[in-house]
């Protein structure tokens, strides 16, 4: 994943609540809404980078899979929503990408994140022929727990700037400059990566980590103190041939380890869905 769609998994994952959701709280209402006008066209550029979001009364998708629109059209008000919660489906939803414009009647008072989810959900059970039902599935998620000794502790444990909340992106020969506290920096290098930080929270760790994961991340260690950070990884979540630790193993070195487990959580199961007709 690039930089860019690094920045933006981030700042989704930074504004939202990790914890397991409940899709019911945003099940459609009794009148159906949907766009006055939409667009869809298949995508064959062969690029791998894409983006979707509302602009005003707008949603503009440009090169993104059917999954990509499904995961963005039902993630609830608050929470997350992750691509294994989606169930089922024909291997295209995942390979073929589309171009969409999608607009909300001229002239009506501004849409919100809401409405324009609903709107994306009838859109694609009208272009897509797209059926679903709503489940509840175990499904496997990470526990973050404490080993050995725990974090680092920082040395000053004073509450720095929540604006100062954020991570920084590099690579080797930039001048990076000094990193205020509370922030991370992530440093790409060829051989690796290397991910530093002073006086951290373990929530921006699990957003970190969260961003690498297609499984849910649950928070176990009751955590509250301020940490320092200083590690380095490979940028797949694997080990590599040449024994670089991956970022989940790395995490060992500061007294922390992701264990597999389980948990119910709410998933959108694909009945049915064809290849929509370009317009």
């Amino acid at each position: 994943m690039n930089n860019i769609m690094r920045r933006f998994s981030l700042v989704i994952i930074l504004t939202t609540a990790v914890t397991v959701i409940s899709l019911r709280a945003q099940a459609p209402s009794a009148q159906k809404v949907s766009f006055e006008v939409a667009s869809i066209k298949r995508n064959t550029s062969g690029l791998a980078n894409g983006g979707l979001g509302p602009r005003g009364n707008r949603v503009t998708a440009t090169n993104v899979p059917l999954k990509t629109l499904l995961l963005w059209a039902y993630t609830p008000e608050k929470g997350r929503f992750l691509t294994n919660q989606i169930i089922g489906g024909p291997d295209w939803i995942s390979t073929d990408r589309f171009d969409i414009q999608a607009t909300a009647a001229e002239g009506a008072a501004p849409t919100s994140a809401v409405q324009m989810r609903l709107m994306m959900q009838s859109l694609l059970a009208d272009r897509f022929q797209l059926k679903v039902h709503r489940d509840v599935r175990d499904l496997p998620v990470y526990n973050l727990v404490i080993i050995k000794s725990g974090p680092k502790l920082s040395a000053d444990q004073t509450p720095p700037d929540p604006r100062q909340a954020f991570i920084n992106f590099a690579s080797p020969g930039e001048s990076s400059g000094t990193l205020p506290r509370g922030a991370m920096r992530e440093v790409q290098g060829p051989s690796g990566t290397t991910l530093v930080g002073t006086a951290i929270t373990m929530e921006l760790l699990v957003s970190l980590l969260q961003g690498q994961s297609d499984r849910l991340i649950i928070d176990k260690t009751d955590f509250k103190n301020l940490f320092d950070i200083n590690i380095q990884f490979s940028r797949n979540m694997a080990e590599t041939p040449d024994a670089t630790a991956s970022l989940f193993t790395a995490i060992q070195d500061i007294g922390l380890k992701l264990e597999s487990a389980k948990t119910s959580m709410e998933v959108v199961v694909i009945d049915s869905v064809q290849k929509p007709t370009e317009n």
